[in-house]
């Protein structure tokens, strides 16, 4: 039975990725979890702007960002950037950071 309440517990934790606008709690975990690499002098910037350009560089101020690939990208790592696990980055967690992250994308989740 303790096991049912903590998978409840855990779904009413999580954050739904569409209808809700990001809050500060999301970009504080995205600066706790994420900046150390992907802030503006951290080497996961400096690689993405050699790779794509300075104006893609900065994930934090991108507007093509989608829930689906953010996922990808953490999960499965790309290139220099390691894959992190459920228990390093926790899915509720994981997706506070694509919610900030696809804050500034109008067409996150949709079909295309």
């Amino acid at each position: 039975m303790k096991r049912v309440g903590l998978a409840l517990a855990a779904l009413v934790v999580a954050p739904p990725l569409t209808g809700q606008a990001a809050t500060p709690a999301d970009e504080a975990l995205f600066i706790g979890k994420c900046a150390i690499c992907h802030g503006t002098v951290g080497p996961g910037t400096i690689m993405l702007g050699r790779r794509l350009g300075k104006e893609r560089a900065m994930l934090a101020t991108r507007t093509d960002l989608d829930p689906a690939y953010i996922e990808g990208v953490v999960r499965g790592g790309l290139n220099s950037m390691p894959r992190f696990t459920r228990v390093e980055l926790p899915d509720a967690q994981l997706a506070q950071i694509q919610r900030y992250l696809t804050r500034n994308n109008p067409t996150k989740g949709r079909k295309k």
